[in-house]
């Protein structure tokens, strides 16, 4: 019989969600998982309450690797990305980030976005990351795509190669410092 409980037609085909390289770890932690954006994420591990309670007088660690992930390269990268955002990417000095947005011609926000700046090699190569939103990953993509001289600047999608983790809440860098050469002290938060 077409349509029966069990056959074949009855059954919706619910898309796969992708997973962080960080998904079998977060499940051996028993975290609570919820659907994201296309990806299976931890949403809790030992309650809402306790847990933002932690971030707020300590520290917490979060997975965020559903986040696009955008490597560049180029001689003119931080000038050619300047034309798509309102902050002046070439103030930035090595190691230095922004939190910014994309515009679009009409000057419309397309999505906010961190710009990490890497530094300029001897070869005159300027080296950047950026941080998009994971929901907007492929429509950030296209549009910068479209909007570069890819003649002159690469862009490299990470999103689905790299983890990103975020640690957050007042002892954040007290807490990362032995596992980091540089001084985290200057970081502003």
């Amino acid at each position: 019989m077409a349509n029966s409980p069990g056959s074949p037609e009855s059954q919706s085909e619910t898309p796969k969600l992708a997973r962080t390289p960080l998904f079998d770890q977060v499940v051996a932690q028993n975290a609570r998982l919820t659907a994201f954006a296309g990806w299976e994420m931890p949403v809790q591990f030992s309650g809402l309450k306790k847990e933002h309670a932690a971030v707020r007088t300590a520290v917490g660690i979060f997975d965020i690797s559903h986040m696009g992930k955008f490597a560049f390269h180029g001689k003119q990268l931080r000038e050619q990305l300047q034309s798509l955002v309102p902050s002046d990417l070439t103030r930035l000095q090595p190691g230095q980030a922004q939190y910014t947005v994309l515009l679009n011609p009409n000057g419309g926000i397309i999505d906010d976005i961190i710009f990490y700046y890497q530094g300029e090699e001897e070869s005159g190569e300027q080296r950047g990351m950026m941080i998009v939103n994971g929901a907007t990953c492929t429509k950030d993509k296209d549009w910068l795509l479209a909007n570069l001289d890819t003649d002159l600047v690469t862009l490299q999608d990470l999103s689905t190669s790299k983890v990103l983790i975020a640690v957050q809440g007042p002892l954040a860098i007290s807490h990362l410092q032995p596992f980091v050469k540089e001084a985290l002290a200057p970081v502003k938060a």
